[in-house]
């Protein structure tokens, strides 16, 4: 972070203090060495060093202004003479240090100007290349991260062409076992999560069908108030909105209804327990109540002795 600029009035006010300190020291010195002459025999006259040194310093201007006062000390203490050599000459030799002083000024002072402009643009262009800097290197470090996670999540992906075909293909096995095992992994596909459960309306009650890995400690029955408000939603359930948090408290993340395709009634739910709250997007529930429209033909498997209501006994839509 820059600091704060200082105000414009400080420079003028510290060059005419410099300045007044620069003539007063050397007024000084020509009273104390050489009586007030103005340094008139003195060659090259000390008057020099203010000038030089306000056009090197601070530019044209300071070094005209104090050019000016220098010419001013030189002509009020010149030496006399006038009758003693030609007037042109006597003048010439008046003229000759103000002329020079101002010539030095402005020749040195332009200089100045010069370079100091182009050391504030230079000043300028690095900042803008050091936040340039700055940028690039954390859009490096964003890209970075992001490629990390995109080479762990290939790496670890299991979600290949070929294994949705060999979990899909396992559905139609002849093994009970197996083709729960296919759901579960279709659903942990789909949800892109581990901690899932899939409950069944049985009789009056919705009781746990399949769990995931991490869902081993889950409830085995879901609260009334939670087929109560699916029934009203006619929806996923999620804790994205406001009214439906009370509904999932200690249960999970969201709720999809599976609804019979046949009948509409609700048959069952899948209850994610743990989903990043970023991912319930419009996008994200669209897809997860693409679910049930799949899931919902699976709960066919069940053994043919049990018995299942599409609607809890007792609830209310």
């Amino acid at each position: 972070m820059t600091g704060v600029r200082p105000p414009v009035w400080r420079r003028p006010i510290r060059i005419a203090i410099e300045m007044a300190l620069a003539f007063a020291l050397l007024l000084a010195l020509d009273w104390g060495l050489t009586g007030g002459t103005g340094f008139a025999h003195v060659q090259p006259s000390p008057y020099w060093l203010p000038v030089i040194v306000m056009a090197l310093a601070y530019g044209t201007g300071p070094g005209v202004i104090a050019a000016a006062i220098a010419s001013g000390v030189w002509l009020t203490h010149a030496p006399g003479g006038v009758g003693e050599r030609d007037y042109l000459d006597h003048l010439f030799h008046l003229s000759l240090p103000p002329l020079l002083w101002f010539v030095a000024a402005v020749a040195i002072g332009e200089v100045t100007m010069l370079r100091t402009a182009r050391h504030t643009r230079l000043e300028r262009r690095g900042r803008t290349a050091t936040r340039n800097v700055a940028r690039m290197t954390e859009a490096f470090d964003a890209l970075s991260q992001t490629n990390r996670r995109l080479q762990v999540q290939v790496a670890t992906e299991n979600a290949t062409l070929g294994h949705v075909i060999d979990t899909a293909t396992r559905l139609s096995s002849d093994d009970p076992a197996d083709r729960r095992e296919a759901i579960v992994r279709l659903i942990a596909l789909a949800t892109r999560t581990e901690d899932f459960t899939c409950y069944r309306i049985v009789g009056d009650e919705a009781r746990a069908w399949l769990r995931a890995a991490q869902a081993a400690v889950r409830r085995d029955v879901l609260p009334v108030a939670l087929i109560e408000r699916l029934l009203r939603r006619r929806g996923i359930v999620h804790v994205a909105r406001r009214s439906d948090r009370a509904a999932l408290e200690g249960i999970g993340i969201a709720a999809i209804p599976l609804y019979d395709p046949a009948t509409h009634e609700l048959v069952g739910c899948l209850v994610l327990h743990a989903l990043p709250f970023a991912a319930l997007n419009a996008n994200r529930v669209a897809e997860l109540t693409e679910i049930g429209t799949w899931l919902t033909p699976l709960l066919a498997d069940t053994p043919r002795g049990s018995k299942r209501s599409a609607r809890p006994t007792g609830l209310v839509a």
